[in-house]
C-alpha cells in the first residue's frame, strides 16, 4: 500500500510540473518570397532583385514586413501589397513605406484600402495567407512595377516580448520592445526583426543567446546593431557553437523549444538591458509601463521552461520528492521503534 501511495505521489508531481516544461509557443506560419521582374505582368527586363518577409500576429491584427531590394533602374517611387494571384494584376490593398533597403514596417486595419473582392482587413489577411497577394516595387522607369513577389508560405515565425524584467538579474529600465524570427521552410536561414524604444543609451550589441527563462547563456547568433527596428538574415556561417548547440540545426531546434532569447546590451547595462524569450508564452506585468511605445507589446515576464541550458527547476522537484519520501517513511519508522521496544530489543 505504501509503495502504491508513493507511486501515485510521484505521478501527481510529474503531472503538475510537466506542462511547465513544455510551455514553448507553437510556431506561426510566415509568408513572403523573392521579388523579380519576371513576375511582373507583363514581365519586366531588369537586373533588380528582392526578398519579402511578411509576419502576421497570432490574433490577425498586425502585419509586419521586411522587404529588401537591390539594382533597381532608379529610385524607388512606391511600394505596395496588391491583391492578385500569380500571373494576374490587382489593386493596392496595403501600402509599404518606400525607403532605402530594407523597407520595414507595421500594418493594421487603419492602413487598409479595399480593392475588388477584398473589402476588409480581415479579408486582406486571409488573402495573404491564401497566396493571392503580391509585393510590388515601382520606379519611374517602370511605374506599373519593376519587381514583384507573390506572397506565399515561407516558414515559421516565433515571437518575443522584450523587457528589463526578463534579464538575469532584473534590470530596472523604461525600455521595451518586441521581435520575431522566421525560420525558412528548409531551416537554412533565419530572418529576424527586433524593435525597441526607451533604452538608456544606444545599443552596444545585440544577440540571440542560448538559455531558458531565468537563466543566462552564451551567444549563439549576432544581430546587426542599429536603429530600431533591427533586421537581418542569418545562416550557418553566423553561428557560434555554444554548449550543446554545435550546428545551425541545433540552434533552430533550441529556438523552437523556447530555449533562446533576444538580448540588447547597452553601455549602462553591458550584460543586457532588454531581453525577450523566443517562442515562449509571456505573462503581462501587473502594471503597464507608462513610457512604453503604444505600438509595442507591454512589458512582460516569462514562465521558465525546459531547454538546452536549464530553466525548469529539477532540483526543486527532487527536493519535493525527497520530502515526500521522508513523510511517507516516518510513520513506518515509528512503528519499527515501538515494535522494537515491545520485543525488548
Amino acid at each position: 500500500m505504501r509503495a502504491r501511495l508513493m507511486t501515485l505521489l510521484v505521478i501527481g508531481l510529474l503531472a503538475v510540473t510537466a506542462p511547465a516544461a513544455l510551455a514553448a509557443d507553437p510556431p506561426t506560419p510566415a509568408f513572403g518570397g523573392p521579388l523579380s521582374g519576371a513576375q511582373e505582368v507583363p514581365a519586366v527586363a531588369t537586373a533588380a532583385t528582392g526578398e519579402a518577409t511578411v509576419v502576421i500576429s497570432p490574433d490577425n491584427s498586425t502585419i509586419w514586413y521586411v522587404v529588401s531590394y537591390s539594382n533597381l533602374s532608379g529610385a524607388l517611387a512606391a511600394a505596395h501589397i496588391h491583391t492578385g494571384a500569380a500571373g494576374a494584376n490587382g489593386g493596392v490593398i496595403l501600402p509599404l513605406a518606400a525607403s532605402a533597403s530594407p523597407m520595414v514596417g507595421t500594418l493594421t486595419a487603419s492602413n487598409f484600402t479595399a480593392s475588388g473582392s477584398v473589402t476588409s482587413f480581415a479579408q486582406a489577411v486571409a488573402a495573404l495567407k491564401a497566396g493571392t497577394t503580391y509585393v510590388n516595387l515601382h520606379t519611374a522607369a517602370n511605374p506599373g512595377g519593376e519587381i514583384r513577389g507573390q506572397v506565399v508560405a515561407k516558414g515559421s515565425a516565433h515571437f518575443a516580448t522584450l523587457s528589463g524584467a526578463q534579464e538575469v538579474p532584473t534590470v530596472a529600465t523604461s525600455a521595451s520592445g518586441n521581435g520575431w524570427v522566421v525560420v525558412s521552410a528548409g531551416g537554412a536561414a533565419l530572418t529576424y526583426y527586433v524593435a525597441y524604444n526607451g533604452l538608456s543609451g544606444a545599443p552596444a550589441a545585440a544577440h540571440i543567446h542560448l538559455g531558458n527563462a531565468g537563466a543566462n547563456g552564451g551567444v549563439l547568433l549576432p544581430l546587426a546593431v542599429g536603429p530600431s527596428p533591427m533586421t537581418g538574415t542569418l545562416s550557418a556561417s553566423n553561428l557560434t557553437p555554444t554548449g550543446p548547440v554545435t550546428d545551425f540545426a541545433g540552434a533552430i531546434a533550441a529556438i523552437a523549444a523556447g530555449g533562446t532569447y533576444f538580448n540588447i546590451h547597452t553601455a549602462a547595462n553591458p550584460g543586457g538591458e532588454l531581453r525577450g524569450q523566443l517562442a515562449q508564452a509571456v505573462v503581462p506585468a501587473p502594471t503597464a509601463n507608462p513610457t512604453a511605445d503604444p505600438t509595442l507589446p507591454p512589458t512582460s515576464t516569462v514562465t521558465p521552461v525546459a531547454g538546452p541550458s536549464g530553466g525548469f527547476p529539477i532540483a526543486a522537484l527532487l527536493l519535493a520528492l525527497g520530502a515526500a519520501v521522508a513523510v511517507l517513511a516516518l510513520p513506518r519508522r515509528r512503528g519499527q521503534v515501538r515494535q522494537s521496544i515491545g520485543h525488548g530489543r
